[in-house]
Protein backbone atom coordinates (compact mmCIF):
# COMPACT_ATOMS: atom_id res chain seq x y z
CA UNK A 1 0.00 0.00 0.00
CA UNK A 2 1.34 3.46 -0.97
CA UNK A 3 1.71 5.86 1.95
CA UNK A 4 1.23 9.51 1.07
CA UNK A 5 1.99 10.60 4.63
CA UNK A 6 4.97 9.10 6.53
CA UNK A 7 4.03 7.30 9.73
CA UNK A 8 6.54 9.31 11.77
CA UNK A 9 5.11 12.69 10.74
CA UNK A 10 4.87 15.01 13.74
CA UNK A 11 3.40 18.42 12.84
CA UNK A 12 2.37 20.61 15.77
CA UNK A 13 -1.14 21.50 14.59
CA UNK A 14 -2.19 22.85 17.97
CA UNK A 15 0.52 25.51 17.77
CA UNK A 16 -1.62 27.39 15.23
CA UNK A 17 -4.91 26.10 16.61
CA UNK A 18 -5.74 29.15 18.72
CA UNK A 19 -5.40 31.66 15.83
CA UNK A 20 -7.65 29.43 13.72
CA UNK A 21 -10.27 29.33 16.50
CA UNK A 22 -10.16 33.13 16.73
CA UNK A 23 -10.38 33.42 12.94
CA UNK A 24 -13.34 31.03 12.89
CA UNK A 25 -15.08 33.14 15.54
CA UNK A 26 -14.59 36.26 13.43
CA UNK A 27 -15.87 34.38 10.37
CA UNK A 28 -19.01 33.24 12.20
CA UNK A 29 -19.73 36.73 13.56
CA UNK A 30 -19.29 38.37 10.15
CA UNK A 31 -21.45 35.71 8.54
CA UNK A 32 -24.22 36.25 11.10
CA UNK A 33 -24.12 39.98 10.34
CA UNK A 34 -24.46 39.21 6.63
CA UNK A 35 -27.37 36.87 7.34
CA UNK A 36 -29.16 39.75 9.09
CA UNK A 37 -28.29 42.39 6.50
CA UNK A 38 -28.50 42.06 3.52
CA UNK A 39 -29.73 38.55 4.36
CA UNK A 40 -30.27 35.45 2.28
CA UNK A 41 -31.80 35.71 -1.16
CA UNK A 42 -34.62 33.22 -0.69
CA UNK A 43 -35.96 31.26 -3.64
CA UNK A 44 -39.61 30.56 -4.33
CA UNK A 45 -39.39 27.47 -2.11
CA UNK A 46 -39.44 29.87 0.84
CA UNK A 47 -41.09 33.04 -0.47
CA UNK A 48 -43.81 31.57 -2.65
CA UNK A 49 -44.08 31.63 -6.41
CA UNK A 50 -44.39 29.38 -9.44
CA UNK A 51 -42.17 27.03 -11.42
CA UNK A 52 -43.06 26.42 -15.05
CA UNK A 53 -41.29 23.75 -17.12
CA UNK A 54 -41.33 24.54 -20.84
CA UNK A 55 -40.46 22.73 -24.06
CA UNK A 56 -39.63 25.33 -26.73
CA UNK A 57 -38.52 25.29 -30.38
CA UNK A 58 -34.85 24.48 -30.93
CA UNK A 59 -33.99 28.00 -32.12
CA UNK A 60 -34.92 29.47 -28.75
CA UNK A 61 -32.41 30.08 -25.94
CA UNK A 62 -32.40 31.45 -22.39
CA UNK A 63 -31.83 35.05 -23.48
CA UNK A 64 -34.69 35.01 -25.97
CA UNK A 65 -37.04 33.39 -23.44
CA UNK A 66 -36.09 35.91 -20.72
CA UNK A 67 -36.58 38.89 -23.06
CA UNK A 68 -40.00 37.57 -24.10
CA UNK A 69 -41.18 37.02 -20.51
CA UNK A 70 -39.92 40.41 -19.30
CA UNK A 71 -41.47 42.10 -22.33
CA UNK A 72 -44.77 40.42 -21.45
CA UNK A 73 -44.76 41.77 -17.90
CA UNK A 74 -43.07 38.97 -15.93
CA UNK A 75 -40.64 40.53 -13.42
CA UNK A 76 -37.20 39.02 -12.81
CA UNK A 77 -37.78 35.44 -14.02
CA UNK A 78 -35.09 32.92 -13.07
CA UNK A 79 -34.50 30.54 -15.98
CA UNK A 80 -32.58 27.28 -15.87
CA UNK A 81 -31.90 25.10 -18.90
CA UNK A 82 -32.71 21.43 -18.38
CA UNK A 83 -30.67 18.74 -20.08
CA UNK A 84 -28.77 19.28 -23.31
CA UNK A 85 -29.04 22.49 -25.34
CA UNK A 86 -30.73 20.75 -28.26
CA UNK A 87 -33.59 19.59 -26.01
CA UNK A 88 -34.71 23.23 -25.50
CA UNK A 89 -36.31 22.51 -22.13
CA UNK A 90 -36.33 25.25 -19.51
CA UNK A 91 -37.46 25.70 -15.92
CA UNK A 92 -38.79 29.19 -15.25
CA UNK A 93 -39.03 30.35 -11.61
CA UNK A 94 -41.28 33.33 -11.00
CA UNK A 95 -41.84 35.17 -7.73
CA UNK A 96 -45.21 36.87 -7.67
CA UNK A 97 -48.00 38.04 -5.38
CA UNK A 98 -50.39 35.47 -3.83
CA UNK A 99 -53.36 36.64 -5.91
CA UNK A 100 -51.39 36.11 -9.14
CA UNK A 101 -50.21 32.56 -8.43
CA UNK A 102 -53.25 30.88 -9.98
CA UNK A 103 -53.03 32.82 -13.25
CA UNK A 104 -49.25 32.84 -13.73
CA UNK A 105 -49.34 29.81 -16.05
CA UNK A 106 -51.98 31.53 -18.17
CA UNK A 107 -49.79 34.64 -18.40
CA UNK A 108 -46.75 32.61 -19.49
CA UNK A 109 -48.90 30.70 -21.99
CA UNK A 110 -50.26 33.94 -23.45
CA UNK A 111 -46.78 35.48 -23.79
CA UNK A 112 -45.43 32.42 -25.59
CA UNK A 113 -48.40 32.29 -27.96
CA UNK A 114 -47.66 35.85 -29.05
CA UNK A 115 -44.00 35.04 -29.71
CA UNK A 116 -44.49 31.53 -31.14
CA UNK A 117 -47.44 31.84 -33.55
CA UNK A 118 -47.35 28.18 -34.49
CA UNK A 119 -47.83 27.19 -30.80
CA UNK A 120 -44.77 24.94 -31.15
CA UNK A 121 -44.19 24.84 -27.42
CA UNK A 122 -45.36 22.75 -24.49
CA UNK A 123 -45.96 23.57 -20.82
CA UNK A 124 -44.90 20.30 -19.24
CA UNK A 125 -45.38 21.17 -15.58
CA UNK A 126 -46.54 24.02 -13.35
CA UNK A 127 -45.77 23.97 -9.63
CA UNK A 128 -47.11 26.67 -7.33
CA UNK A 129 -45.88 27.42 -3.80
CA UNK A 130 -48.00 29.77 -1.69
CA UNK A 131 -46.42 32.31 0.70
CA UNK A 132 -47.76 30.54 3.78
CA UNK A 133 -46.26 27.24 2.65
CA UNK A 134 -43.02 29.07 1.85
CA UNK A 135 -42.80 30.52 5.37
CA UNK A 136 -43.47 27.09 6.84
CA UNK A 137 -40.68 25.60 4.73
CA UNK A 138 -38.33 28.40 5.81
CA UNK A 139 -38.97 27.68 9.49
CA UNK A 140 -38.61 23.94 8.96
CA UNK A 141 -35.34 24.49 7.06
CA UNK A 142 -33.60 26.27 9.91
CA UNK A 143 -35.08 23.93 12.51
CA UNK A 144 -33.66 20.97 10.59
CA UNK A 145 -30.16 22.46 10.80
CA UNK A 146 -30.63 23.19 14.52
CA UNK A 147 -31.93 19.70 15.33
CA UNK A 148 -29.13 18.11 13.31
CA UNK A 149 -26.53 20.02 15.35
CA UNK A 150 -28.21 19.05 18.65
CA UNK A 151 -28.41 15.40 17.61
CA UNK A 152 -24.72 15.35 16.69
CA UNK A 153 -23.78 16.90 20.05
CA UNK A 154 -25.80 14.31 21.95
CA UNK A 155 -24.18 11.50 19.96
CA UNK A 156 -20.67 12.85 20.61
CA UNK A 157 -21.44 13.24 24.31
CA UNK A 158 -22.50 9.59 24.64
CA UNK A 159 -20.01 8.15 22.15
CA UNK A 160 -16.92 9.88 23.54
CA UNK A 161 -17.17 12.46 26.30
CA UNK A 162 -19.03 15.68 26.94
CA UNK A 163 -15.70 17.52 26.58
CA UNK A 164 -15.66 16.55 22.89
CA UNK A 165 -19.13 17.93 22.10
CA UNK A 166 -18.32 21.70 22.22
CA UNK A 167 -15.49 21.23 19.72
CA UNK A 168 -17.81 19.44 17.31
CA UNK A 169 -20.48 22.12 17.73
CA UNK A 170 -17.95 24.90 17.18
CA UNK A 171 -16.70 23.24 14.00
CA UNK A 172 -20.23 22.67 12.65
CA UNK A 173 -21.18 26.26 13.45
CA UNK A 174 -18.13 27.49 11.58
CA UNK A 175 -18.78 25.25 8.57
CA UNK A 176 -22.49 25.94 8.11
CA UNK A 177 -22.73 29.60 9.12
CA UNK A 178 -19.60 30.67 7.21
CA UNK A 179 -20.82 28.85 4.09
CA UNK A 180 -24.13 30.70 4.37
CA UNK A 181 -22.27 33.99 4.81
CA UNK A 182 -20.25 33.37 1.65
CA UNK A 183 -23.51 32.47 -0.11
CA UNK A 184 -24.92 35.88 0.85
CA UNK A 185 -21.78 37.62 -0.45
CA UNK A 186 -22.10 35.80 -3.77
CA UNK A 187 -25.74 36.88 -4.03
CA UNK A 188 -26.91 33.37 -4.86
CA UNK A 189 -30.38 32.02 -4.26
CA UNK A 190 -31.06 30.03 -1.09
CA UNK A 191 -33.54 27.21 -1.66
CA UNK A 192 -34.22 23.65 -0.55
CA UNK A 193 -31.36 22.35 -2.69
CA UNK A 194 -28.87 24.58 -0.86
CA UNK A 195 -30.36 23.47 2.46
CA UNK A 196 -29.62 19.87 1.47
CA UNK A 197 -26.05 20.91 0.64
CA UNK A 198 -25.61 22.51 4.10
CA UNK A 199 -26.82 19.35 5.85
CA UNK A 200 -24.44 17.31 3.68
CA UNK A 201 -21.57 19.59 4.71
CA UNK A 202 -22.46 19.14 8.38
CA UNK A 203 -22.48 15.36 8.01
CA UNK A 204 -19.20 15.31 6.10
CA UNK A 205 -17.41 17.47 8.68
CA UNK A 206 -18.83 15.39 11.52
CA UNK A 207 -17.62 12.14 9.94
CA UNK A 208 -13.99 13.22 9.62
CA UNK A 209 -13.93 14.79 13.09
CA UNK A 210 -15.32 11.63 14.69
CA UNK A 211 -12.50 9.57 13.18
CA UNK A 212 -9.90 11.87 14.79
CA UNK A 213 -11.83 11.86 18.08
CA UNK A 214 -11.78 8.07 18.05
CA UNK A 215 -7.99 8.10 17.52
CA UNK A 216 -7.62 10.56 20.43
CA UNK A 217 -9.57 8.25 22.71
CA UNK A 218 -7.46 5.24 21.70
CA UNK A 219 -4.16 7.06 22.24
CA UNK A 220 -5.37 8.39 25.60
CA UNK A 221 -5.95 4.79 26.75
CA UNK A 222 -2.73 3.33 25.30
CA UNK A 223 -0.53 6.23 26.45
CA UNK A 224 -2.11 7.53 29.66
CA UNK A 225 1.02 9.48 30.66
CA UNK A 226 1.12 11.54 27.47
CA UNK A 227 -0.11 15.16 27.73
CA UNK A 228 -3.37 15.71 25.91
CA UNK A 229 -1.68 18.12 23.46
CA UNK A 230 0.69 15.34 22.40
CA UNK A 231 -2.18 12.87 22.08
CA UNK A 232 -4.22 15.25 19.90
CA UNK A 233 -1.29 16.16 17.66
CA UNK A 234 -0.37 12.50 17.25
CA UNK A 235 -3.97 11.62 16.39
CA UNK A 236 -4.22 14.35 13.72
CA UNK A 237 -0.89 13.34 12.17
CA UNK A 238 -1.88 9.67 12.07
CA UNK A 239 -5.18 10.55 10.43
CA UNK A 240 -3.78 13.14 8.01
CA UNK A 241 -3.35 10.70 5.12
CA UNK A 242 -6.95 9.55 5.40
CA UNK A 243 -8.17 13.15 5.60
CA UNK A 244 -6.27 14.18 2.47
CA UNK A 245 -7.41 11.17 0.43
CA UNK A 246 -11.03 11.61 1.54
CA UNK A 247 -10.97 15.31 0.69
CA UNK A 248 -9.41 14.72 -2.74
CA UNK A 249 -11.88 11.98 -3.68
CA UNK A 250 -14.81 14.10 -2.50
CA UNK A 251 -13.57 17.19 -4.31
CA UNK A 252 -13.19 15.22 -7.56
CA UNK A 253 -16.87 14.29 -7.39
CA UNK A 254 -18.11 17.73 -6.30
CA UNK A 255 -16.06 19.61 -8.90
CA UNK A 256 -17.28 17.20 -11.59
CA UNK A 257 -20.89 17.87 -10.55
CA UNK A 258 -20.22 21.60 -10.56
CA UNK A 259 -18.61 21.65 -14.01
CA UNK A 260 -20.58 18.96 -15.83
CA UNK A 261 -23.77 18.38 -13.80
CA UNK A 262 -25.70 21.12 -15.53
CA UNK A 263 -27.35 24.23 -14.08
CA UNK A 264 -29.75 22.24 -11.88
CA UNK A 265 -26.87 20.76 -9.85
CA UNK A 266 -24.36 23.60 -10.24
CA UNK A 267 -25.34 25.62 -7.16
CA UNK A 268 -25.72 22.48 -5.03
CA UNK A 269 -22.22 21.29 -5.97
CA UNK A 270 -20.69 24.77 -5.61
CA UNK A 271 -22.15 25.18 -2.11
CA UNK A 272 -20.73 21.80 -1.07
CA UNK A 273 -17.37 22.74 -2.57
CA UNK A 274 -17.23 25.84 -0.35
CA UNK A 275 -18.33 23.92 2.73
CA UNK A 276 -15.90 21.03 2.20
CA UNK A 277 -12.92 23.38 1.90
CA UNK A 278 -13.96 25.17 5.10
CA UNK A 279 -14.52 21.88 6.93
CA UNK A 280 -10.89 20.83 6.33
CA UNK A 281 -9.69 23.63 8.59
CA UNK A 282 -12.47 23.27 11.15
CA UNK A 283 -11.84 19.54 11.53
CA UNK A 284 -8.07 19.78 11.99
CA UNK A 285 -7.73 23.05 13.88
CA UNK A 286 -11.01 24.18 15.44
CA UNK A 287 -12.59 20.96 16.76
CA UNK A 288 -9.39 19.48 18.18
CA UNK A 289 -8.17 22.76 19.69
CA UNK A 290 -11.49 22.99 21.53
CA UNK A 291 -10.96 19.50 22.99
CA UNK A 292 -7.66 20.62 24.52
CA UNK A 293 -9.27 23.85 25.75
CA UNK A 294 -12.12 21.98 27.47
CA UNK A 295 -9.70 19.55 29.13
CA UNK A 296 -7.44 22.35 30.38
CA UNK A 297 -10.48 24.14 31.71
CA UNK A 298 -11.59 21.02 33.55
CA UNK A 299 -8.14 20.55 35.10
CA UNK A 300 -8.04 24.21 36.12
CA UNK A 301 -11.34 23.84 37.95
CA UNK A 302 -10.10 20.74 39.76
CA UNK A 303 -6.98 22.60 40.90
CA UNK A 304 -9.03 25.48 42.28
CA UNK A 305 -11.18 23.17 44.39
CA UNK A 306 -10.10 22.89 48.07
CA UNK A 307 -8.58 19.59 49.08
Amino acid sequence: MIKFIPSNLNIDFLKVGKPFVLASTVGVVLSLILLVKPGLKYGIDFTGGAEVQLKLPSEWNIEKLRDSLIGGGIKDPVIVQLGETQNSEYLVKIQTTPDQLKVISEEVNGILKKNIPTNAFEMKKVDVVGPQAGNTLKTSAFLSIFYAAIGIMIYIGFRFDVRFAPGMLRALLFDVVTTMGIWVLLGKEFNLTILAALLTIAGYSCNDTIVIYDRIRDYSKSHPKWPLEQVVNRSINQNLGRTILTVLCTLFVVVSLWLFGGPVLADFAFCMLIGFVISIFSTIFVANTMVVYMENRRLSRLQRKPA
